[in-house]
């Protein structure tokens, strides 16, 4: 009996004396688009087709504290947001290089029409207006949808969100067919707080400037469905109970990589196995830093080999973890090298 305990306080006191953290840091990569518009895609036009689903009717109303209210001030809520959308829409494929014009239709150029299904036009619908606009491709938002809500949170603090449903697809006009479709939802929150976490119930929009801003948010992120775009993204640093791994972590965190990267350095090659794999992974972490995302993997495959064996499984499924996301982006590297090759 006093033995077995004697190991359990070894086990115990092993763990505590060897933690290992971690720390959230951000940083923006560079993705490709999901759907690759064709090279000869050179002439758009952005078409609202102005479909509405039959039960969607609460165009007038919205909800505060949960209770359905019609608003006060009439506006067509639609077609402000699908103006504004469309108006960043058009930006942002304007400051690509690659087309040579992109024209806007009116959003009330079709009457609002009420279906049971949003499907497809008539073939005869999309090549009459790609040649009266002599447009390559339509880009259509075949459907739109907005809801504005108010509500108070667990401080009885106003809050706010605008839910968007849409339907968006993309019709080539020399194939003469369509040739994407993508289903957009997007929710976006206002919490009225500051950059310090401080509230004011004037940072909580109606909803006319909810719904606009909310509009712009759309356009930018349907933007991303066709464009390649810079994406925030999420990487953990890893530290260790010595002095020097923390200090390096706070390097790190404070974007000083090259002096991190050197203290991390100095424990790639120690024989005690939490140490080395600290700094192989962090080491990899840098190395992704500075856009050398083969080196990272190769780094992960050697943390990975120091973090086997007993008492390192944490360490471990973080390296393996880390080791799936540089993985997945060496293959989005790879599509963005195809997306800009010479057209």
């Amino acid at each position: 009996m006093k033995r077995k305990s004697g190991l359990l306080w070894f086990v115990l006191l092993l763990s505590m004396s060897s933690c290992v953290s971690y720390e959230k840091f951000s940083m923006e990569v560079f993705k490709p688009s999901d759907f690759n518009l064709p090279p000869d895609m050179r002439k758009i036009t952005l078409v609202s087709r102005n479909l509405k689903y039959e039960n969607d009717t609460l165009q007038d109303y919205q909800t505060k504290n949960y209770r359905l209210a019609k608003n006060k001030i009439r506006f067509n809520a639609d077609s402000l947001a699908i103006n504004i959308l469309m108006d960043t829409l058009s930006a942002k494929l304007r400051a690509q290089t690659r087309f040579d014009d992109i024209h806007i239709l009116p959003v009330n150029t079709f009457p609002e029409m009420r279906v049971k299904e949003v499907g497809p036009g008539k073939r005869d619908w999309y090549k009459d207006i790609s040649e009266k606009t002599e447009a390559d491709g339509l880009i259509l938002l075949d459907m739109f949808s907005c809801f504005y809500s108010q509500f108070n949170d667990q401080n009885y603090n106003p809050m706010a969100n605008v839910v968007t449903s849409n339907i968006w697809s993309v019709y080539d006009a020399r194939k003469q067919k369509i040739i994407d479709r993508y289903v957009q939802i997007d929710t976006i929150y206002w919490d009225g707080k500051d950059e310090n976490e401080r509230y004011s119930k004037l940072r909580i929009p109606a909803k006319k400037e909810a719904i606009s801003l909310a509009a712009g948010v759309i356009g930018q992120n349907y933007s991303k469905h066709l464009l390649p775009a810079w994406t925030m993204v999420y990487r953990d640093i890893m530290s260790g109970s010595k002095p020097e791994l923390k200090n390096a972590a706070r390097l790190a965190g404070k974007n000083n990589w090259d002096e991190a990267s050197a203290i991390w350095q100095s424990f790639a090659d120690s024989k005690n196995k939490r140490d080395k794999t600290i700094a192989l992974y962090n080491l990899a972490l840098a190395s992704e830093m500075n856009g050398d995302v083969d080196k990272a993997i190769q780094l992960t495959d050697q943390a990975a080999a120091a973090s086997s064996g007993a008492f390192m499984g944490t360490e471990n499924e973080a390296v393996r973890k880390y080791s799936v996301i540089l993985h997945r982006r060496k293959m989005e590297i790879s599509k963005l090298e195809a997306q800009h090759e010479p057209r």
